[in-house]
């Protein structure tokens, strides 16, 4: 596929508003064009965002777990997301960054109308999983909603990352046994929508309920097999 192609007219215009072309901003992968941070960075400068002091949800240096919540603003607007990065999604040695860097990226496509379009350079592995977010500034209600969740979040940050990471490795017993360390209503409150900010991805879910693998660990471990 041609990578000019690929590109919607808006992403285009930003592009030629910092003096940058499609090859030198970005890349196509699979068909959707992905932006360099390095270009994202001067589109945010160019547009005249700016960023609060980001916020750690988690940090675990010892597991170089981190989690980071940005806000950014661009005339009179206000995002934000969440930047994660861990022992499976990051192999270098510099976990802040990394996630500071993931969270700012998606704000900036957010405040300059390019999200849905393209996607940031710490994306385009899973585009359209864990990085969808909401595309619309968020209500009050749904604001209270994130806060409750990411309050029940914290409190079980370890379990998540511990199912995520069994997941991702296919252990399917090791899943069983720590899937019963929670309770049935909180295990659905952690497990919502992508869309509406949940950790899982809808892969993972999918992984979890539609699994006869998982279905037989479950069913052994709860026999003691």
């Amino acid at each position: 596929m041609s990578k000019t192609k690929s590109i919607p007219e808006r992403v285009k215009q930003v592009l030629r508003d910092i003096d940058e072309t499609p090859e030198s901003a970005g890349w196509d992968c699979h068909g959707t064009y992905v932006l360099y941070h390095k270009t994202l960075e001067r589109v945010a400068a160019q547009a005249g965002v700016n960023f609060d002091a980001p916020t750690i949800l988690v940090n675990d240096m010892e597991k170089k777990r981190v989690a980071i919540l940005v806000h950014g603003h661009l005339n009179g607007r206000e995002e934000w997301s969440i930047g994660e990065a861990a022992e499976y999604n990051n192999k270098n040695s510099y976990p802040y960054a990394m996630a500071e860097k993931r969270a700012k990226d998606r704000v900036i496509l957010k405040l300059v109308g390019l999200h849905g379009h393209v996607y940031s350079e710490d994306e385009a592995d899973d585009y359209n999983e864990r990085n969808e977010t909401y595309k619309e500034e968020a209500t009050v209600s749904a604001k209270k909603q994130w806060v409750e969740y990411m309050a029940l979040l914290r409190e079980n940050i370890d379990w998540c990352y511990g199912a995520a990471g069994h997941i991702a490795n296919e252990d399917w017993y090791a899943l069983a046994g720590q899937w019963k360390d929670i309770d049935d209503e909180t295990m659905s409150k952690l497990f919502i929508a992508t869309r509406e900010g949940g950790f899982f991805t809808t892969k993972e879910r999918e992984r979890c309920k539609i699994n006869p693998e998982f279905s037989k660990a479950r069913k052994d471990v709860a026999n003691g097999i």
